[in-house]
Parts: structure tokens; sequence; C-alpha cells
């Protein structure tokens, strides 16, 4: 006899292509998946990451890399570091403009529209850690008003985990480290047969990606004093133009080569020229504070064993001598990797499908996300496991990607 006739369930279509949108208070990065492959995304006029800063100069506020170059020379025109102030009495003002921190996420999120909705009708974005739940309502809010296609999100440690759980060998604890304008965090992960938790988490502004910038700055300004006796903090321009090396100074310093910098005054002009030890012994102040916050965190965590690994962000891992702290002061079990700078948009795009096909609820994940089926414990190569060695020059970490 044929079994009773039974309805079939709706098929959930998943667009070709998924975006993943990685967010936080320094700024956005999206990748568009398919056929296996990821791209990153054009969010800026020159550049796939789009600064969460706004030039108040203009008749509308503009997002983008031009308020980044006058965050030194016109601080006064430039909104920036907003996203941890959601929901607090907040305003900046310039020109004819007063911003609070929402009025500035809604910019951020109608300046993605267009380069995302170009590219799909489904998105999931990832925030940072320390957001509360009402600043990720507020967050989500102001994301469905600007019309973004937001089908899920997430905070960036738990996509992560998710993610990249294959890579462990099986059920491990991790230490995810991350840093932007607003503050450095770190997040305990268990990732388990069935799921990945956070077992804890803590964030500490007094070294957020500013304060090791401003570091950088003095650093190298007195340097600049003591070879020929002028301040370049004494000239807007020339205090910009330090600025606008920064980013340069921290991939040099972080794959071991020598930092340069070319100071530029109305006048007179000055290159400078660092090891890359020189320039972490102008952090090394930072550098404590970051990791007596990390250690106080796993300390609170009460886990039996060490994290087998710990993972840094893109720019956690720039941080001069951050790294080389972690990896100095870890057991050998524990690896320690530098991830890429879109591997948390990539981890949430990933997940996306389950969004859209029902099989992950319609909510924030901010302290676990289920696995679709257990996790495999795949057979690893020895050298994956332990001490990796670093792609760059660096002889204090374990590992990148």
């Amino acid at each position: 006899m044929f079994g009773l006739l039974t309805k079939k369930s709706p098929v959930v279509e998943v667009p070709f292509r998924l975006v993943g949108i990685d967010l936080n208070a320094t700024r956005a990065r999206a990748v568009v998946a398919g056929e296996g492959r990821t791209r990153p995304i054009l969010l800026d006029d020159v550049g796939d990451e789009l600064p969460l800063a706004l030039q108040l100069d203009q008749r509308v506020p503009k997002v983008g890399v031009g308020a980044l170059s006058l965050c030194r020379l016109s601080p006064h025109l430039v909104c920036s570091n907003f996203l941890g102030s959601l929901g607090l009495p907040h305003e900046w003002r310039g020109g004819r403009h007063v911003l609070t921190p929402e009025l500035a996420t809604k910019h951020t999120f109608d300046r993605l529209v267009k380069p995302i909705s170009a590219e799909t009708d489904s998105s999931a974005l990832t925030l940072p850690v320390y957001l509360s739940t009402a600043q990720v309502r507020t967050a989500l809010e102001l994301a469905h008003a600007s019309r973004l296609p937001i089908r899920g999100s997430a905070v960036a440690p738990l996509a992560l985990g998710a993610h990249r759980a294959s890579t462990l060998g099986g059920p491990a604890s991790v230490l995810f480290v991350d840093v932007d304008e607003f503050a450095l965090s770190g997040t305990l992960l268990q990732v388990g047969p069935a799921d990945v938790r956070i077992l804890g988490s803590g964030f500490w502004p007094q070294v957020s990606l500013r304060l090791w910038k401003n570091r950088l700055l003095d650093g190298m300004a007195d340097h600049c004093v003591r070879i020929c006796r002028r301040d370049p903090r004494d000239s807007a321009q020339a205090e910009q133009g330090m600025y606008d090396q920064l980013d340069t100074l921290l991939e040099q310093t972080r794959t071991g080569q020598r930092a340069t910098m070319q100071i530029r005054g109305e006048h007179w002009f000055q290159d400078l020229a660092h090891a890359a030890e020189q320039v972490e012994a102008y952090c090394t102040g930072l550098v404590k504070l970051a990791a007596e916050g990390l250690q106080q965190l796993l300390l609170s965590s009460a886990i039996k064993s060490p994290p087998q690994a710990v993972w840094l962000s893109h720019a956690a891992g720039r941080l001069p001598g951050l790294a080389a702290k972690i990896y100095k002061h870890s057991p050998e079990q524990t690896s320690v990797s530098i991830l890429p700078q879109n591997a948390a948009a990539e981890a949430v795009a990933a997940i996306l499908p389950r969004w859209l096909q029902g099989t992950l609820p319609k909510l924030h994940l901010d302290s676990i996300l289920p696995f679709e089926k257990p996790m495999a414990t795949p057979h690893l190569p020895a050298h994956s496991i332990g001490k990796i060695a670093l792609k760059s020059a660096l002889p204090a970490t374990r590992g990148e990607g």
C-alpha cells in the first residue's frame, strides 16, 4: 500500500550570490560569495574598506576615506568612533551639521546600500562583541530603515568559530582578539561537537586602536624632535601627513620590515626610519595593558587548560608587539594565528543560507551558534598543530590565515 500523501515544505531558494558584511567602529568590509569563491566588494571610492568616519564640511555628511584626510588637519569637521556610543548622549558638531551616534550610523548604512544591493538581495552582518543588546537592536533597526538587505546577524567571534571549526581538529577552546577605534576586545570560544559558545568576553577602551595610533604618532614626533629639533605636531598639515602613513607603518612593522615615515612641514622635511623593534618599544605600555586584560579574561573563565588556539584579527595582528607578547606567553600546544582582513565577512556569508532556509533563528546570535550537523573530526597533518611559522618575517607568531 502507498503511504498517505503529505504536503511538502516549501523549498527556499538560496541566492546564487551571498554577501557578508563585517562592521566595527573603525570600518566596514564586505565580500560576495558564490560557487565556492569569495571576492571583496568595493565599498569606498578608492578601496574595499569603508572607514566609519564622516566629513562635516559637505552639504550632506559624507562617509568614507575623505574624512580620514581631515582627522588631524581639521578634527572639528570629522565624526568618528560613534558605533560604541549608540544610545548615549553624544554629539558631533561641524559646519551646519549636528550628528548623534544614531544619525552617523544611519549615514553609514545609507552609504552601504548601493554597493551591497548591486550584488544581492540577501546579506548577513557581523557586529562587535562589545555592543550591548540595546545597541545591537538600534544598529539593526537603522540598517533596516536604510533598506540594507540584512537577513541575519551575529557577533564576529561566533561566526568565525563556526566557519573555522574544522581547522581545530575537534572540540577546542579559542581566544579571539580584535581591536577597533572603540576598544580592544577578547572573546573566549568553546567549539564543541554540536555548537560554538561564548564562554566569556571583555573589552578595554584604554587600549583602543585610536590610542595605539596616537602613541605611534607621539613616538615618531618625539624622535623627529631629537633629530632635527622640529616638532611636526606644531603643524596640522605635517601631523596629518604622519597620520596618513600609519597604516603602511603598521604593516611594515608586522612583517618585520624597517618602518619609514616622511615628515613634511611648511618649510622643512625629515625622513625617519625605525627598526620594527623600535616601533614596538613605543607601544610597550599598551601591550602590557592589553596582555593583562586578556589574561584576566582567561582566569575569570575558569577553563581547565589554556586555549588550543589564539586568533588575532588582521587589525589586532598589526598592533606593534602584541602578537609577539601573546606568542611568548602562550604554551607550546597553543597555535597563534593572524586572520585575513575579510575573515569575519566570509564567515557570516557562509552562515547566511541557514537564516534564509529557516534553520537558524531570526535573532542576533551573541552567545551560541549551533552547527548544521555535528562536527566531524578531520585528520590534520602534524605540522598544522602546535607551533606554526608565520608567513611573514615576524618570528613571534605561529600562523596566518
